[in-house]
Protein backbone atom coordinates (compact mmCIF):
# COMPACT_ATOMS: atom_id res chain seq x y z
CA UNK A 1 0.00 0.00 0.00
CA UNK A 2 2.37 2.25 0.55
CA UNK A 3 4.33 2.04 -2.21
CA UNK A 4 1.01 2.23 -4.39
CA UNK A 5 0.63 5.69 -2.76
CA UNK A 6 3.70 6.95 -3.09
CA UNK A 7 3.28 6.09 -7.14
CA UNK A 8 -0.38 7.71 -7.01
CA UNK A 9 1.52 10.91 -5.13
CA UNK A 10 4.30 10.92 -8.35
CA UNK A 11 1.49 11.37 -10.64
CA UNK A 12 -0.41 13.63 -8.97
CA UNK A 13 2.88 15.90 -9.00
CA UNK A 14 3.69 15.10 -12.09
CA UNK A 15 0.09 16.35 -13.37
CA UNK A 16 0.91 19.56 -11.18
CA UNK A 17 4.22 20.23 -13.12
CA UNK A 18 2.51 19.48 -16.16
CA UNK A 19 -0.55 21.54 -15.71
CA UNK A 20 1.96 24.52 -14.41
CA UNK A 21 4.11 24.77 -17.65
CA UNK A 22 1.16 24.52 -19.97
CA UNK A 23 0.69 28.73 -20.76
CA UNK A 24 -2.06 30.53 -19.22
CA UNK A 25 -4.79 32.11 -21.31
CA UNK A 26 -5.03 35.57 -20.27
CA UNK A 27 -8.15 36.67 -22.46
CA UNK A 28 -9.52 35.76 -25.47
CA UNK A 29 -12.27 37.84 -28.01
CA UNK A 30 -13.79 35.23 -30.31
CA UNK A 31 -15.66 38.34 -31.44
CA UNK A 32 -18.62 36.59 -31.66
CA UNK A 33 -21.35 38.82 -32.14
CA UNK A 34 -19.68 40.65 -28.67
CA UNK A 35 -16.75 41.70 -27.58
CA UNK A 36 -16.81 39.55 -24.60
CA UNK A 37 -14.02 37.83 -23.04
CA UNK A 38 -12.45 35.27 -21.89
CA UNK A 39 -12.23 34.04 -18.66
CA UNK A 40 -13.75 37.16 -17.75
CA UNK A 41 -14.76 40.75 -19.10
CA UNK A 42 -15.77 43.20 -22.12
CA UNK A 43 -13.82 44.96 -25.04
CA UNK A 44 -15.68 47.92 -26.40
CA UNK A 45 -16.91 48.49 -29.65
CA UNK A 46 -16.12 51.86 -31.48
CA UNK A 47 -16.20 51.25 -35.21
CA UNK A 48 -16.75 47.83 -36.17
CA UNK A 49 -19.32 45.52 -37.51
CA UNK A 50 -19.02 41.38 -36.83
CA UNK A 51 -18.77 39.84 -39.78
CA UNK A 52 -18.10 36.18 -40.94
CA UNK A 53 -15.64 34.59 -39.52
CA UNK A 54 -13.74 31.52 -39.92
CA UNK A 55 -16.86 29.57 -37.51
CA UNK A 56 -18.83 31.98 -36.20
CA UNK A 57 -17.88 35.77 -36.92
CA UNK A 58 -15.42 38.03 -36.83
CA UNK A 59 -14.80 41.81 -36.67
CA UNK A 60 -14.19 44.48 -38.70
CA UNK A 61 -13.39 48.24 -38.90
CA UNK A 62 -16.41 50.02 -41.24
CA UNK A 63 -14.22 53.55 -40.77
CA UNK A 64 -10.90 53.63 -42.15
CA UNK A 65 -8.06 54.47 -39.73
CA UNK A 66 -10.31 53.56 -36.57
CA UNK A 67 -10.29 50.45 -34.39
CA UNK A 68 -13.35 47.86 -34.52
CA UNK A 69 -12.75 47.44 -30.89
CA UNK A 70 -10.58 48.05 -27.92
CA UNK A 71 -9.79 45.41 -25.80
CA UNK A 72 -8.13 45.98 -22.42
CA UNK A 73 -4.50 45.08 -22.36
CA UNK A 74 -4.31 44.97 -18.42
CA UNK A 75 -3.28 41.51 -18.27
CA UNK A 76 -0.68 41.43 -20.02
CA UNK A 77 3.22 40.53 -19.03
CA UNK A 78 5.43 42.92 -20.72
CA UNK A 79 7.94 40.65 -19.65
CA UNK A 80 7.07 37.25 -21.33
CA UNK A 81 4.36 36.91 -23.82
CA UNK A 82 2.41 35.79 -26.91
CA UNK A 83 -0.83 37.31 -28.65
CA UNK A 84 -2.26 35.53 -31.69
CA UNK A 85 -5.11 35.72 -33.87
CA UNK A 86 -6.44 35.19 -37.45
CA UNK A 87 -6.51 37.49 -40.38
CA UNK A 88 -8.17 37.64 -43.22
CA UNK A 89 -7.63 40.24 -46.20
CA UNK A 90 -10.29 41.71 -47.45
CA UNK A 91 -7.97 43.81 -50.22
CA UNK A 92 -7.89 42.60 -53.91
CA UNK A 93 -4.55 41.61 -54.96
CA UNK A 94 -2.53 44.34 -56.38
CA UNK A 95 -1.50 45.64 -59.73
CA UNK A 96 1.58 47.48 -60.13
CA UNK A 97 0.44 50.93 -60.97
CA UNK A 98 -1.99 50.46 -58.00
CA UNK A 99 -0.53 52.44 -54.64
CA UNK A 100 0.45 50.53 -51.72
CA UNK A 101 -2.13 50.03 -48.83
CA UNK A 102 -1.22 49.52 -45.12
CA UNK A 103 -3.34 48.55 -42.32
CA UNK A 104 -2.99 47.39 -38.42
CA UNK A 105 -5.50 44.51 -37.17
CA UNK A 106 -3.47 44.72 -34.08
CA UNK A 107 -1.37 47.53 -32.30
CA UNK A 108 -1.60 50.03 -28.85
CA UNK A 109 -2.31 53.37 -29.17
CA UNK A 110 -0.40 56.02 -27.18
CA UNK A 111 2.23 53.44 -25.42
CA UNK A 112 4.10 50.69 -25.77
CA UNK A 113 2.94 46.98 -26.49
CA UNK A 114 2.32 44.17 -29.15
CA UNK A 115 1.42 45.42 -32.35
CA UNK A 116 0.78 44.15 -36.28
CA UNK A 117 1.33 46.39 -39.29
CA UNK A 118 0.78 45.26 -42.76
CA UNK A 119 1.43 47.11 -46.04
CA UNK A 120 0.46 45.16 -49.15
CA UNK A 121 2.15 46.05 -52.55
CA UNK A 122 2.16 44.95 -56.13
CA UNK A 123 5.01 42.80 -55.94
CA UNK A 124 4.98 41.72 -51.88
CA UNK A 125 3.08 42.36 -48.22
CA UNK A 126 5.38 42.88 -45.47
CA UNK A 127 3.91 42.39 -42.18
CA UNK A 128 6.05 43.72 -39.30
CA UNK A 129 5.64 43.68 -35.51
CA UNK A 130 7.61 47.30 -33.54
CA UNK A 131 9.10 47.21 -30.52
CA UNK A 132 6.42 46.41 -27.92
CA UNK A 133 8.41 48.09 -25.23
CA UNK A 134 9.48 51.49 -26.49
CA UNK A 135 6.80 52.93 -29.07
CA UNK A 136 9.28 55.37 -30.27
CA UNK A 137 11.53 53.25 -32.05
CA UNK A 138 9.69 51.15 -34.42
CA UNK A 139 12.38 48.69 -35.18
CA UNK A 140 11.16 45.03 -34.74
CA UNK A 141 10.44 41.60 -36.31
CA UNK A 142 9.38 42.64 -40.16
CA UNK A 143 8.36 39.34 -42.32
CA UNK A 144 8.60 40.29 -46.08
CA UNK A 145 5.61 37.81 -47.55
CA UNK A 146 4.82 37.34 -51.26
CA UNK A 147 1.22 37.96 -50.71
CA UNK A 148 -2.19 37.76 -48.57
CA UNK A 149 -4.32 35.68 -50.75
CA UNK A 150 -8.20 37.73 -50.51
CA UNK A 151 -10.90 35.25 -48.46
CA UNK A 152 -7.93 33.43 -46.54
CA UNK A 153 -7.68 33.49 -43.18
CA UNK A 154 -4.03 33.80 -41.72
CA UNK A 155 -3.09 32.35 -38.27
CA UNK A 156 -0.27 35.21 -36.75
CA UNK A 157 1.21 35.41 -33.61
CA UNK A 158 4.06 37.66 -31.92
CA UNK A 159 6.19 36.63 -28.53
CA UNK A 160 8.37 38.77 -26.90
CA UNK A 161 10.91 38.19 -24.05
CA UNK A 162 12.15 41.19 -22.93
CA UNK A 163 15.39 39.80 -20.86
CA UNK A 164 16.62 38.60 -24.01
CA UNK A 165 15.74 41.47 -26.50
CA UNK A 166 13.30 38.61 -28.11
CA UNK A 167 11.25 39.24 -30.67
CA UNK A 168 9.39 36.57 -32.93
CA UNK A 169 6.97 36.84 -35.48
CA UNK A 170 4.83 33.58 -36.50
CA UNK A 171 2.86 32.97 -39.35
CA UNK A 172 1.22 29.09 -39.20
CA UNK A 173 2.93 28.70 -35.97
CA UNK A 174 6.50 28.89 -38.21
CA UNK A 175 8.58 31.50 -37.31
CA UNK A 176 9.17 34.24 -39.69
CA UNK A 177 11.59 36.99 -38.57
CA UNK A 178 13.16 37.80 -35.16
CA UNK A 179 15.41 40.26 -32.94
CA UNK A 180 17.76 38.98 -30.68
CA UNK A 181 19.79 41.52 -28.53
CA UNK A 182 23.34 40.15 -30.21
CA UNK A 183 21.97 41.34 -33.67
CA UNK A 184 19.79 44.37 -32.63
CA UNK A 185 19.28 45.68 -29.14
CA UNK A 186 16.12 47.08 -28.63
CA UNK A 187 14.88 50.20 -26.49
CA UNK A 188 13.22 49.01 -23.14
CA UNK A 189 11.25 52.06 -22.15
CA UNK A 190 10.07 52.27 -18.24
CA UNK A 191 7.01 53.58 -19.65
CA UNK A 192 4.14 51.41 -18.84
CA UNK A 193 2.14 49.51 -21.52
CA UNK A 194 -0.83 50.49 -23.12
CA UNK A 195 -4.34 49.64 -21.12
CA UNK A 196 -6.28 48.23 -24.39
CA UNK A 197 -5.59 46.73 -27.88
CA UNK A 198 -6.80 48.63 -30.81
CA UNK A 199 -8.25 45.51 -32.93
CA UNK A 200 -9.76 45.67 -36.52
CA UNK A 201 -8.87 47.36 -39.74
CA UNK A 202 -11.33 48.68 -42.49
CA UNK A 203 -9.15 46.17 -45.15
CA UNK A 204 -9.56 43.25 -42.98
CA UNK A 205 -11.74 41.00 -40.44
CA UNK A 206 -10.02 39.47 -37.09
CA UNK A 207 -10.89 36.58 -35.01
CA UNK A 208 -10.26 34.50 -32.16
CA UNK A 209 -7.77 37.09 -30.62
CA UNK A 210 -5.30 35.40 -27.56
CA UNK A 211 -3.23 36.60 -25.22
CA UNK A 212 -1.21 33.78 -23.08
CA UNK A 213 1.19 34.53 -20.14
CA UNK A 214 4.44 33.60 -21.32
CA UNK A 215 6.38 32.57 -25.19
CA UNK A 216 4.65 29.55 -26.29
CA UNK A 217 5.83 26.73 -28.55
CA UNK A 218 5.89 25.82 -32.09
CA UNK A 219 4.06 23.02 -31.31
CA UNK A 220 2.11 25.19 -28.37
CA UNK A 221 0.81 27.83 -31.23
CA UNK A 222 -0.48 25.66 -33.54
CA UNK A 223 -2.49 23.66 -31.01
CA UNK A 224 -3.85 27.22 -30.07
CA UNK A 225 -4.47 28.02 -33.98
CA UNK A 226 -6.49 24.72 -34.24
CA UNK A 227 -5.88 24.76 -38.31
CA UNK A 228 -8.67 22.97 -40.22
CA UNK A 229 -8.38 21.01 -43.27
CA UNK A 230 -6.84 23.48 -45.91
CA UNK A 231 -6.77 25.97 -43.74
CA UNK A 232 -3.39 26.38 -43.44
CA UNK A 233 -1.98 28.86 -46.04
CA UNK A 234 1.46 28.81 -45.40
CA UNK A 235 2.57 27.69 -49.28
CA UNK A 236 0.21 30.42 -50.56
CA UNK A 237 3.01 33.16 -50.02
CA UNK A 238 6.05 30.73 -49.41
CA UNK A 239 6.70 27.66 -51.15
CA UNK A 240 8.66 26.01 -48.06
CA UNK A 241 10.76 23.21 -49.78
CA UNK A 242 12.24 20.34 -47.86
CA UNK A 243 13.29 18.37 -50.76
CA UNK A 244 16.94 17.23 -52.68
CA UNK A 245 17.90 18.67 -55.33
CA UNK A 246 19.44 16.07 -57.99
CA UNK A 247 21.13 17.70 -61.31
CA UNK A 248 24.91 16.07 -61.36
CA UNK A 249 23.16 14.48 -64.95
CA UNK A 250 21.92 17.66 -66.31
CA UNK A 251 26.02 18.90 -65.94
CA UNK A 252 27.17 19.27 -69.18
CA UNK A 253 30.13 21.72 -70.67
CA UNK A 254 31.95 23.77 -68.05
CA UNK A 255 31.30 27.72 -69.05
CA UNK A 256 33.41 29.08 -66.04
CA UNK A 257 35.59 27.80 -63.74
CA UNK A 258 37.04 30.02 -60.90
CA UNK A 259 38.58 28.79 -57.67
CA UNK A 260 40.38 32.07 -56.89
CA UNK A 261 43.54 31.17 -57.14
CA UNK A 262 45.88 33.79 -58.62
CA UNK A 263 45.21 35.48 -61.32
CA UNK A 264 41.38 35.90 -61.14
CA UNK A 265 40.72 39.25 -61.29
CA UNK A 266 41.05 39.31 -65.34
CA UNK A 267 37.47 37.55 -65.03
CA UNK A 268 35.44 39.67 -62.56
CA UNK A 269 34.17 43.41 -62.36
CA UNK A 270 33.32 45.13 -59.24
CA UNK A 271 30.93 47.66 -58.95
CA UNK A 272 30.84 49.74 -55.91
CA UNK A 273 33.61 50.29 -53.51
CA UNK A 274 34.11 46.83 -52.18
CA UNK A 275 37.14 45.61 -50.82
CA UNK A 276 38.25 42.21 -52.37
CA UNK A 277 40.84 39.98 -50.81
CA UNK A 278 42.44 36.74 -51.96
CA UNK A 279 43.75 34.44 -49.43
CA UNK A 280 44.46 30.05 -49.77
CA UNK A 281 42.56 29.72 -52.98
CA UNK A 282 39.06 31.82 -51.29
CA UNK A 283 37.66 35.43 -52.56
CA UNK A 284 36.86 37.92 -49.58
CA UNK A 285 34.25 40.72 -50.22
CA UNK A 286 33.99 43.05 -47.96
CA UNK A 287 32.05 46.21 -47.52
CA UNK A 288 33.76 50.16 -46.84
CA UNK A 289 32.13 50.78 -43.20
CA UNK A 290 29.16 52.23 -42.71
CA UNK A 291 29.96 55.99 -42.75
CA UNK A 292 32.54 56.04 -44.93
CA UNK A 293 32.62 58.09 -47.37
CA UNK A 294 31.34 56.59 -51.11
CA UNK A 295 30.35 53.59 -48.97
CA UNK A 296 28.01 51.46 -51.11
CA UNK A 297 26.36 48.22 -52.05
CA UNK A 298 28.58 46.21 -54.38
CA UNK A 299 28.21 43.97 -57.18
CA UNK A 300 30.94 41.54 -58.79
CA UNK A 301 30.09 40.53 -61.77
CA UNK A 302 31.46 37.73 -63.98
CA UNK A 303 32.94 38.70 -67.48
CA UNK A 304 32.05 35.50 -69.14
CA UNK A 305 28.47 35.37 -70.40
CA UNK A 306 26.13 32.47 -69.48
CA UNK A 307 24.38 30.21 -71.79
CA UNK A 308 20.54 30.14 -71.43
CA UNK A 309 20.17 26.89 -69.39
CA UNK A 310 22.96 26.27 -67.23
CA UNK A 311 23.77 25.09 -63.64
CA UNK A 312 25.56 28.17 -61.09
CA UNK A 313 27.70 26.79 -58.02
CA UNK A 314 29.37 27.98 -55.24
CA UNK A 315 30.65 27.70 -51.53
CA UNK A 316 29.84 31.12 -49.38
CA UNK A 317 31.60 31.13 -45.85
CA UNK A 318 30.13 34.16 -43.61
CA UNK A 319 33.29 35.63 -41.91
CA UNK A 320 30.68 37.77 -39.73
CA UNK A 321 26.41 36.71 -40.03
CA UNK A 322 25.18 40.19 -40.06
CA UNK A 323 24.27 41.04 -43.72
CA UNK A 324 22.79 40.23 -47.14
CA UNK A 325 23.83 38.51 -50.39
CA UNK A 326 22.08 38.19 -53.83
CA UNK A 327 22.89 36.67 -57.24
CA UNK A 328 21.97 38.47 -60.15
CA UNK A 329 21.77 35.96 -63.10
CA UNK A 330 20.65 35.91 -66.92
CA UNK A 331 21.46 40.12 -66.91
CA UNK A 332 21.31 41.82 -69.81
CA UNK A 333 20.34 45.57 -71.51
CA UNK A 334 17.04 45.52 -72.30
CA UNK A 335 17.10 46.22 -75.33
CA UNK A 336 19.44 42.91 -75.54
CA UNK A 337 22.50 44.46 -75.26
CA UNK A 338 25.89 43.37 -72.78
CA UNK A 339 25.34 44.74 -69.52
CA UNK A 340 28.80 45.98 -69.99
CA UNK A 341 28.22 48.09 -73.01
CA UNK A 342 29.47 51.41 -72.38
CA UNK A 343 25.71 53.29 -73.53
CA UNK A 344 23.94 51.80 -70.73
CA UNK A 345 23.83 53.87 -67.73
CA UNK A 346 26.65 53.33 -65.09
CA UNK A 347 26.05 51.53 -61.83
CA UNK A 348 27.92 52.27 -58.79
CA UNK A 349 26.16 48.91 -56.26
CA UNK A 350 22.79 51.10 -55.87
CA UNK A 351 20.07 49.05 -55.51
CA UNK A 352 17.55 50.62 -58.36
CA UNK A 353 20.48 50.56 -60.92
CA UNK A 354 19.87 46.72 -61.20
CA UNK A 355 16.38 46.54 -60.25
CA UNK A 356 14.76 49.15 -62.26
CA UNK A 357 17.82 50.56 -64.33
CA UNK A 358 19.11 49.54 -67.81
CA UNK A 359 19.16 46.16 -67.69
CA UNK A 360 16.81 43.30 -67.10
CA UNK A 361 17.69 40.04 -65.29
CA UNK A 362 16.33 37.43 -62.41
CA UNK A 363 18.13 38.16 -58.73
CA UNK A 364 17.72 35.76 -55.90
CA UNK A 365 18.37 37.08 -51.94
CA UNK A 366 19.53 34.62 -49.70
CA UNK A 367 21.57 34.83 -46.22
CA UNK A 368 19.39 37.35 -44.69
CA UNK A 369 20.22 38.85 -41.51
CA UNK A 370 20.55 42.47 -41.51
CA UNK A 371 18.01 44.34 -38.60
CA UNK A 372 16.34 41.32 -37.92
CA UNK A 373 16.56 37.32 -39.24
CA UNK A 374 14.19 36.49 -41.85
CA UNK A 375 15.10 32.90 -42.86
CA UNK A 376 14.05 33.36 -46.78
CA UNK A 377 14.71 33.48 -49.29
CA UNK A 378 13.37 35.71 -52.47
CA UNK A 379 13.71 35.70 -56.32
CA UNK A 380 12.84 38.87 -58.41
CA UNK A 381 12.40 39.31 -62.05
CA UNK A 382 13.46 42.68 -63.74
CA UNK A 383 13.12 45.35 -64.57
CA UNK A 384 10.86 46.10 -62.31
CA UNK A 385 11.47 43.98 -59.04
CA UNK A 386 8.55 42.21 -59.56
CA UNK A 387 8.51 39.29 -56.77
CA UNK A 388 7.74 36.21 -58.03
CA UNK A 389 8.80 33.40 -55.43
CA UNK A 390 9.72 32.53 -52.18
CA UNK A 391 11.79 30.04 -50.60
CA UNK A 392 13.27 29.10 -46.98
CA UNK A 393 17.01 29.87 -46.49
CA UNK A 394 18.91 26.86 -45.54
CA UNK A 395 22.35 29.17 -45.01
CA UNK A 396 23.11 28.36 -40.82
CA UNK A 397 24.09 31.51 -39.09
CA UNK A 398 27.10 30.39 -38.03
CA UNK A 399 30.59 32.53 -38.72
CA UNK A 400 33.06 30.22 -40.80
CA UNK A 401 30.28 27.84 -41.38
CA UNK A 402 30.59 26.63 -45.61
CA UNK A 403 27.20 26.13 -47.45
CA UNK A 404 26.85 25.39 -50.67
CA UNK A 405 24.98 27.32 -53.20
CA UNK A 406 23.46 26.19 -56.40
CA UNK A 407 21.19 27.45 -59.14
CA UNK A 408 19.57 25.67 -61.95
CA UNK A 409 17.77 27.61 -64.56
CA UNK A 410 16.67 25.55 -67.59
CA UNK A 411 14.50 27.50 -70.12
CA UNK A 412 11.54 28.92 -68.11
CA UNK A 413 12.38 26.65 -64.91
CA UNK A 414 14.42 28.08 -62.37
CA UNK A 415 15.47 26.24 -58.97
CA UNK A 416 17.58 27.19 -55.57
CA UNK A 417 19.07 25.14 -53.33
CA UNK A 418 21.15 25.66 -50.19
CA UNK A 419 23.53 22.41 -49.51
CA UNK A 420 21.25 20.32 -52.39
CA UNK A 421 17.80 21.52 -50.54
CA UNK A 422 15.70 23.46 -52.82
CA UNK A 423 14.91 26.53 -51.59
CA UNK A 424 13.03 28.13 -54.57
CA UNK A 425 11.25 26.51 -57.13
CA UNK A 426 9.47 28.23 -59.80
CA UNK A 427 8.67 28.53 -63.53
CA UNK A 428 8.67 31.83 -65.37
CA UNK A 429 4.94 32.19 -67.38
CA UNK A 430 6.94 34.42 -69.90
CA UNK A 431 4.23 37.22 -69.74
CA UNK A 432 4.59 38.82 -66.54
CA UNK A 433 7.17 41.38 -66.66
CA UNK A 434 8.50 40.52 -69.93
CA UNK A 435 9.58 37.21 -71.75
CA UNK A 436 11.74 34.38 -70.35
CA UNK A 437 15.36 35.80 -69.71
CA UNK A 438 18.06 33.54 -71.73
CA UNK A 439 21.84 34.11 -71.76
CA UNK A 440 23.59 36.66 -69.71
CA UNK A 441 25.86 37.56 -67.18
CA UNK A 442 25.69 36.54 -63.35
CA UNK A 443 27.26 38.13 -60.41
CA UNK A 444 27.22 38.25 -56.56
CA UNK A 445 26.04 41.41 -54.83
CA UNK A 446 26.48 41.95 -50.93
CA UNK A 447 25.32 44.79 -48.58
CA UNK A 448 26.71 46.91 -46.71
CA UNK A 449 28.10 45.26 -43.35
CA UNK A 450 28.42 41.76 -45.40
CA UNK A 451 31.57 39.86 -45.05
CA UNK A 452 31.78 37.03 -46.48
CA UNK A 453 34.61 33.75 -48.21
CA UNK A 454 33.13 32.58 -51.91
CA UNK A 455 35.46 29.56 -53.57
CA UNK A 456 34.90 27.40 -56.45
CA UNK A 457 32.00 29.14 -58.33
CA UNK A 458 31.88 26.73 -61.55
CA UNK A 459 28.91 27.54 -64.55
CA UNK A 460 28.33 23.89 -66.51
CA UNK A 461 25.85 24.03 -69.58
CA UNK A 462 23.04 21.80 -69.20
CA UNK A 463 23.19 19.42 -71.54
Amino acid sequence: MCFRGLLILLVLALCVVAHAQQPKLLLRATFDGTCALEPEGEGQLVAGEFVEGREGQAIKSTVANEPAAMIPLTAANPEDGTLMFWFRSDVPLLGPDDERVRWSPVTTQGAPGPDVDIVHQHHQTQIATGNPWDQRHRGGAREVYGRLIPGKWYHMAVTWHKADNDLCFWLFGIPQSDTLGKWNALDHSDAPWGEALSVGAAMGAVDDLRLYDRVMTAEEIIAAGDYGDGECMYDEGRVFFDTVLDIEHLKGEVVIEDTFDEPWEQNWVLEGPGILTQEGGRLRMQEPEPGTEGANNIVLWHRTETPKDYIAEWEFTPNEVAGLCIVFFSAKGRNGESIFDPALAPRDGTFTGYHSGDINCYHISYFRNTSTRQPNAALRKNYGFYRAAEGYDWIPLEAGVTSRITLVKRGAHIQFAVNDRISIDWVDDGVTRGGVWGAGHIGLRQMLTTDGWYDNFRVWAVK
